[in-house]
């Protein structure tokens, strides 16, 4: 493999473990990237099974401090060399919450106003993005004090959130990096119309910065449960039906690695500014389809819905949404099969 300049942190979700992101780690070490994928005790896997228990709580934004003093734990670690790890040029990642304490760990702090934008949503149950829910939990947590970390590169947040904590533009003095946010059009926790294309539009025009979404994908499509290669249930936690993980999972995994690797190649191609531009595409694999926005494609898919006067909640089934989604997104994306 070659020598890479950059390494990766990869932060699970709440609930996740380093486990279910095996299959991302390996296959990015296959091809000279370093990936580390810390635990996050009191919002891992155990914590959620003693929640099911009756043991604890369930875990919510108050773990957000300690997830973020377990990164910089590991990032000091590193400098000081209590362990080796290739690279000078680190790529934060995480799913779900682990993408959003990537941001916080940056510095993105929440917009003046949160408190009023969630009295505003939260009138009614937010079934249909139930990541609001914990948005609104940071009303009533105290973020520790961020700065990027040295040597940041780029940040890869699946299904990430925070639609609430930054309306657009409000995060163009804040991220200096590159930006791919991944979803699918099954979630209902990060819708990806308010959630990972409202979060680009939040961030500087950076013409290297992206969404992927993937139709049929849920919030748990990047997540890899025991005996899900062998079409068995294992014994995992995460033992989810398709209507919770989406279709062909693994299909849509390999998808993901394949837009992560670009991501990142293109980054280590990139000399100071001049930055490779995302390309935006309609990508036909099979069942599946891809699309890959920039900053514009986004912003005019996101200007449809809302002249529409709502954003729908993605349908339950994968047969109906793909329709929908693709006759949104058909006007801003030119069609490859592939």
């Amino acid at each position: 493999a070659p020598k890479r300049e950059q390494w990766m942190v990869l932060m699970p979700g709440l609930g996740g473990s380093p486990a279910h992101f095996r299959w991302l780690g390996r296959g990015l070490s296959r091809r000279g990237w370093a990936v580390l994928v810390p635990e996050h005790p009191g919002s891992d896997d155990e914590a959620v099974q003693a929640l099911l228990e009756g043991r604890l709580p369930p875990p919510g934004a108050e773990v957000l401090p300690a997830r973020l003093k377990d990164l910089d734990a590991l990032l000091k670690a590193r400098d000081q060399g209590v362990f080796q790890v290739p690279g000078q040029r680190l790529v934060l990642a995480g799913h779900s919450l682990g993408a959003f304490s990537a941001l916080l760990s940056i510095g993105a702090r929440p917009a003046p106003g949160l408190e009023r934008r969630c009295a505003s949503v939260l009138r009614d149950l937010p079934l249909s993005n139930l990541s609001r829910l914990l948005q609104c939990q940071l009303v009533d947590v105290s973020l520790p004090k961020q700065v990027a970390p040295n040597g940041l590169s780029a940040v890869i947040g699946f299904n990430s959130f925070g639609s609430l904590l930054w309306p657009a533009g409000s995060l163009s003095e804040t991220v200096k990096v590159p930006v791919l946010f991944i979803g699918g059009t099954l979630d209902l926790i990060t819708p990806p119309i308010s959630e990972q294309l409202g979060l680009l539009l939040a961030m500087p025009a950076d013409p290297s910065s992206r969404v992927v979404l993937v139709e049929g994908a849920s919030h748990f499509s990047p997540v890899r449960v025991e005996g899900q290669r062998q079409g068995g249930r294992g014994e995992d936690l995460f033992q989810l039906g398709e209507e919770l993980v989406g279709v062909q999972p693994l299909q849509v995994q390999a998808l993901l690695e394949q837009e992560v690797v670009q991501f990142l190649v293109e980054q280590e191609q990139s000399k100071g500014e001049n930055r490779i531009p995302a390309k935006t595409l309609h990508l036909k694999r099979g069942e599946l389809h891809l699309h890959r926005l920039d900053r514009d494609a986004a912003s005019a898919l996101v200007h449809q819905y809302r002249m529409r006067g709502s954003s729908p909640a993605p349908k339950r089934s994968p047969a109906t949404v793909p329709l929908t989604t693709r006759a949104a997104m058909a006007t801003t994306i030119p069609c490859t099969t592939g």
